[in-house]
């Protein structure tokens, strides 16, 4: 009796699927072939105790009237508050009409996997947002789209100012360079000469671990801006997003953050203890300064780091105490460091 039922639930499936992977337009946009280089900027509150900026470049080149695209960014997001750090972003795409190439750097490999229209049209997709007139960039006239914390800016399709506003959380791409009719030499749209990993998604979009674990902080911020803002379409309003999703999207956006700082911190405790110790026994700037090395080396990635043009007594103690109350802060700390599963449990940890 659920025969019927079974075939419609069949077809929509395979009418889903065939649409999404359908061939796409291979004039995604109205322009030939070009150059387009982006400035990054954005930032905003991560968690209570937690704030973040972020600043890059990126570069999209594009031939075949966009069927073939490479998109490259490049960039450093600071954390300042309670988690401090400083990290290198890098990222690497290219696509066709078939397949999507992502560059996983810290790896060395190359990830694989049938394209698709959500993956091929998302900075420039237009759907569920409002036509509110136009806008200038570079002497070029632009249709905007605007929607509930969305704001693009295409010119013949392409996307010249991106800005998102999502859940506190900013993130603006603007073109400073834009080259029309221009041929892109072999050298800038190969991919490194890394191993690939091919993804065979049979009729699905799901990622699989090691391919999220790939993509870059800027990456996974468009990614949440991108569900966040599907999410606000079809609700109408931010109002359907509840406080649950607001951290759970969050904890996403400082996944690799968290990550890293988890990492860190007892690395960073160790070398503490360390150069305390180191400190204690020296008598000279030179032999003090050999004792930071390893210290600055970790700090650096958090925005501290420490240096001596004066060594006596008076400077010796102020330095001592001043790395012992650090060690105190962070010991009393670990525990909750340990336990911590997410950016927001290990901002407060570090409160």
């Amino acid at each position: 009796m659920f025969y019927g039922r079974k075939v419609t639930l069949i077809l929509t499936f395979l009418v889903s699927n065939t649409l999404l992977y359908a061939t796409i337009d291979e004039h995604t946009f109205d322009v030939e072939k070009g150059t387009v280089i982006y400035d990054i900027n954005g930032g905003g509150v991560l968690t209570p105790e937690t704030n973040l900026t972020l600043h890059g470049q990126a570069t999209l080149r594009f031939k075949e009237w966009g069927a073939t695209l490479l998109s490259k960014e490049e960039g450093t997001v600071v954390t300042s508050g309670a988690l401090k750090s400083k990290q290198s972003i890098r990222s690497l795409e290219k696509q066709n009409n078939k397949t999507l190439y992502t560059v996983d750097f810290k790896n060395q490999k190359i990830h694989e996997r049938k394209n698709s229209i959500a993956n091929a049209l998302r900075e420039h997709d237009t759907r569920g947002l409002k036509n509110i007139g136009e806008d200038e960039v570079l002497g070029l006239k632009c249709t905007v789209w605007e929607g509930q914390g969305v704001r693009k800016c295409l010119y013949k399709g392409l996307p010249l100012k991106i800005e998102s506003d999502v859940l506190g959380i900013s993130y603006h791409k603007v073109a400073t360079r834009v080259l029309f009719d221009v041929n892109s030499s072999s050298s800038e749209c190969v991919l490194p000469d890394f191993p690939t990993e091919n993804f065979a998604l049979f009729n699905t979009t799901l990622k699989t671990k090691n391919e999220t674990k790939a993509k870059c902080f800027t990456e996974v911020l468009k990614d949440v801006a991108y569900t966040v803002e599907k999410k606000v379409i079809k609700n109408g309003n931010h109002l359907g997003i509840s406080q649950k999703e607001k951290t759970l999207f969050l904890n996403k956006i400082g996944k690799k953050i968290y990550e890293y700082q988890k990492s860190l911190l007892p690395k960073l405790l160790a070398s503490m203890k360390k150069t305390r110790e180191c400190l204690q026994g020296v008598e000279n700037m030179s032999d003090a300064n050999q004792c930071l090395e390893a210290y600055n080396a970790l700090n650096v990635n958090v925005g501290i780091e420490e240096s001596i043009d004066v060594w006596d007594e008076k400077q010796k103690g102020t330095l001592l105490d001043k790395i012992e109350n650090q060690i105190n802060q962070l010991e009393s700390s670990m525990p909750c460091i340990k336990r911590a599963k997410n950016i927001t449990d290990l901002s407060a940890c570090m409160k």
